[in-house]
């Protein structure tokens, strides 16, 4: 048997018939999903010096154990699992043999582990939505899901939203809820998808959505904030300057729970809170809606969403905002906008105290606009950083403060794919190091929370059917 020394040293025991050389395991960037082994994790190729109808291939997986892994295959080809290795019979030919590699693993996997075949790592995930899962509330059965939002509750629990898109992957207006998922092992395994709003018995039109996700480490409560579309049609294209009515405004719907997303309370509209008629600073505003994605809770207790207006009938600029409630959600009010334009946007509180605004578009085609504040958005000082890069098609981006660094996920790209995540020490200003945790094509949106004080949980769109979920030690950016 021959001594590798390409890649990664396989170590082989090869049939009389042919030797095998130059063996190589190149990851495709994707994660294994934990009790799924549909996703391609990467590719072997072996190279012979004669055609052999069978030989065997053992495949080290030192890193992660074996009981560690259910399945490991080449193609069609099932491993063997004997020890730290998997053992294939593969047929294989002279010359360059190429095979696709996929692995499942179990469902009680530790997701900040990885996978180790012969020293190289591949990421652990687990899979939050599907295509046509059924919301078990309901009894209906979702085509599709998007818009992602996640938060780590004070018993550990992660609580996940995201639109239910009953008939299509479009936008509002349409038949669109609000569901919730529920882990309560750090991610790996998630709850059966239930409502946790319905546009039923609502004034407006048709469908809620886009949510964005906090929690009140205070008072133990969890607060969500949806877009209900108006009556007239699309909440941005048809909502009017100078009125609240849900018949030609889109209306900002608030909802908690007090027991970690299981249970749900009525809505709560506060649309006329927000939009604040009659002040000088809102005369063009026609729409304020959330984020969407995840909100935060100051240290002073000071509950925010960040949040985007837009102006008469989707034709003025577009802007950031914040909606905040210094009461723990007893009443809520808006800020001034971000002056700069901008869309969907993401808040974070620097070590400092001040609020951290970022927001799609408002920076050209390529890039981002960030602003800081130090009085909720009465004022606004615009930040010059490095360039936070956004798909030609533009797309929403995720924040998170953990340990004083800054996290910012988004797809790293010229399109919706290489989902990344960076880490910046200076306050947003630069971003020295990065990973990507999914290369794929994907709807690209994505929000991030902290787990266990010292890890990066992110849920993601890599479809506009599935939701991901990954957990990155902060360690993995060092």
């Amino acid at each position: 048997m021959k001594k590798m020394t390409a890649f990664a040293a396989l170590i082989l025991a090869v049939s009389a018939q042919a030797a095998i050389s130059n063996v190589a395991f190149k990851p495709s960037g994707v994660p294994a999903f934990v009790g799924e082994g549909e996703f391609s994790i990467g590719a072997l190729t072996l190279k012979s010096d004669k055609t052999a109808s069978i030989d065997k291939v053992q495949i080290s997986i030192k890193g992660t154990h074996a009981k560690d892994l259910t399945t490991l295959r080449l193609g069609k080809t099932k491993g063997t699992i004997t020890g730290d290795t998997v053992t294939f019979d593969v047929p294989v030919n002279e010359g360059d043999c190429y095979y696709t590699v996929f692995a499942e693993v179990p469902k009680t996997a530790d997701l900040t582990r990885k996978l180790m075949i012969e020293g190289v790592p591949v990421r652990l995930g687990s899979i939050v939505t599907r295509p046509n899962q059924k919301i078990v509330d309901a009894n209906r059965t979702s085509k599709n899901f998007r818009i992602p939002g996640i938060v780590e509750t004070n018993t550990g629990a992660l609580v996940a939203v995201f639109d239910n898109r009953f008939n299509h992957a479009g936008d509002l207006p349409a038949d669109i809820t609000v569901g919730v998922s529920i882990s309560k092992d750090k991610g790996v395994t998630w709850s059966p998808i239930r409502t946790a709003m319905d546009y039923k018995n609502l004034p407006g039109g048709h469908g809620i959505g886009d949510p964005t996700i906090l929690f009140d480490p205070v008072t133990k409560r969890l607060w969500i904030a949806a877009l209900r579309a108006p009556k007239s049609g699309h909440p941005i294209w048809t909502s009017v300057k100078g009125s609240i009515s849900p018949d030609d405004c889109g209306q900002f719907i608030l909802s908690y729970s007090d027991d970690d997303g299981a249970t749900w309370s009525a809505p709560i509209n506060i649309t006329k809170d927000v939009k604040r008629l009659g002040d000088p600073d809102t005369a063009e505003w026609g729409l304020l809606f959330q984020g969407p994605g995840a909100g935060i809770a100051m240290k002073d207790g000071t509950l925010v969403f960040p949040a985007q207006i837009w102006g008469n009938r989707g034709g003025a600029p577009h802007h950031g905002v914040l909606v905040y409630s210094k009461n723990h959600g007893k009443t809520w009010t808006s800020s001034k906008a971000m002056p700069w334009g901008g869309s969907e946007s993401t808040v974070a509180q620097l070590p400092d105290g001040s609020l951290l605004l970022n927001t799609r578009e408002g920076g050209g085609p390529a890039t981002r606009i960030t602003a800081r504040t130090t009085d909720l958005g009465q004022t606004w000082e615009k930040v010059e950083t490095e360039a936070l890069r956004q798909p030609g098609n533009l797309c929403q981006a995720a924040y998170l403060m953990l340990n004083n660094k800054l996290y910012f996920s988004n797809p790293n790209s010229g399109g919706r794919n290489t989902m990344t995540l960076r880490v910046s020490e200076d306050g947003g200003k630069t971003w020295p190091r990065s990973l990507v945790y999914d290369p794929r094509n994907c709807a690209g949106y994505s929000s991030t929370c902290p787990v266990d004080g010292n890890s990066i949980g992110i849920i993601y769109e890599g479809t506009s059917d599935y939701h991901y979920f990954v957990r990155i030690p902060e360690s993995d950016l060092n």
